[in-house]
């Protein structure tokens, strides 16, 4: 004798405003709810199934106490659509559901419509956004979307519901808080349609439209250069509080986010991704004509002038005597080998380089380590007896990029 499957008694919620009347039946077993409308408010649909779901989800706007779709939402439109184009004096049975499925069953006296979620949550996005008194715009974009879901059974409207329409950017833009409240789904989608702005060819447009991306371009630049900005002299001042940093620290802080903002300099060549057999120092930055200068950078708190008391002079401490004389052999090693060096960075990066009697730049050392006047002069004299080397001081770099900070 087969057992009697017992029917699932569901979950009942109540109206605030009036005991009696149910307005969600969740059923916890099958995973679904029923959400009931107030009979005055039932004029297409008398309730709606949500399937999938335990509790009505967030993004539908249905009114805790049956009154259906909030009015700024305009939800009622989508029902109106779905009477006069698919029921057709029918009992229309609608159903949400959480899968991506849509699906319309005709009956002789009813027919049922299967949306998904995400689909319907979209649409009263995009209703929420249209101006209230434009009632045939709503019912366009009900049109517009029902033929796009549907388009063997209803040919309303020609338009694609999923294809964007200009102005709905400027819409959702209008809306108040819109940046403090972007999420991490909302940054990534961003960051994926910006280069297509940039990078999308305006042949063909409208002259405001070509200028109005030029500026785009231009302030996005500006806006995330301050940031970048703001970070890095921020973590500059950092590093140089610290007593000690090891070379290769500072060697990855200059080349990831130092050199891209001292100027004239568009890329730098790194050693380890350009293999050649002579020796070649660890930084060569390229300018903008493809010629070539070469960096050795040392520590911040590296000593820079000894004091000859007998002389009252200063010189070069053995380290910084130590990096000319490696800066004059790079030089020399790349103008000598510069056809091997030109075609190696070719091959590695793809870019055209040029070798005439490059530049040398050592960073190392503070102002700070300067006892006196007397000191700080003979440092600039030093520097400037040196045939094509320069001294950078690393809180003269730090001052030149708080000064572009302040420009922008």
């Amino acid at each position: 004798m087969k057992k009697i499957k017992k029917q699932e008694i569901p979950e009942r919620r109540f109206a605030t405003d009036d005991p009696d009347f149910c307005v969600c039946e969740i059923y916890r077993k099958t995973n679904k709810t029923i959400y009931n409308f107030r009979p005055t408010k039932a004029k297409e649909v008398s309730s709606i199934t949500l399937d999938g779901f335990q509790g009505v989800p967030s993004g539908l706007y249905l009114n805790k106490n049956g009154y259906g779709f909030s009015g700024s939402k305009k939800g009622v439109f989508l029902l109106l659509g779905l009477k006069n184009h698919l029921a057709n004096g029918r009992i229309l049975e609608f159903i949400i559901s959480d899968k991506q499925r849509k699906k319309v069953k005709n009956g002789i006296h009813k027919i049922s419509v299967t949306l998904p979620f995400i689909d319907i949550k979209n649409l009263l996005i995009r209703l929420g956004r249209i101006n209230e008194d434009n009632n045939n715009e709503l019912r366009g974009s009900v049109a517009s979307f029902l033929s796009t879901k549907f388009p063997k059974e209803i040919r309303i409207s020609a338009d694609d519901f999923d294809e964007y329409k200009g102005g709905e950017m400027a819409a959702l833009l209008r809306r108040k808080k819109v940046s403090q409240k972007l999420n991490e789904e909302d940054l990534e989608s961003l960051s994926d349609f910006f280069p297509k702005i940039f990078e999308g060819s305006t042949k063909g447009k409208k002259r405001g439209v070509k200028i109005g991306r030029a500026t785009l371009i231009k302030k996005t630049k500006t806006v995330t250069d301050k940031i970048f900005l703001d970070e890095v002299i921020k973590e500059f001042d950092l590093n140089l509080a610290k007593k000690t940093l090891s070379e290769n620290d500072w060697q990855k802080f200059l080349s990831e986010k130092v050199f891209r903002f001292m100027a004239n300099y568009i890329t730098s060549i790194e050693k380890q991704n350009v293999s050649v057999s002579v020796s070649y120092p660890d930084f060569v930055l390229v300018d903008v004509y493809g010629f070539v200068d070469v960096f050795e950078i040392k520590k911040h708190d590296t000593p820079l002038l000894s004091l000859d008391e007998d002389h009252d002079n200063y010189y070069w401490k053995a380290d910084i005597s130590k990096a000319i004389a490696q800066i004059e052999n790079y030089n020399d090693e790349i103008v000598r080998n510069s056809d091997d060096y030109i075609r190696a960075v070719k091959r590695k990066k793809t870019l055209d380089i040029r070798v005439v009697r490059p530049r040398g730049y050592i960073i190392a050392g503070t102002s700070a380590q300067f006892a006196n006047k007397k000191e700080s002069a003979d440092f600039r004299k030093l520097g400037s007896s040196l045939k094509n080397i320069n001294f950078i001081l690393y809180d003269e770099l730090l001052a030149n990029l708080k000064n572009l900070r302040s420009k922008l």
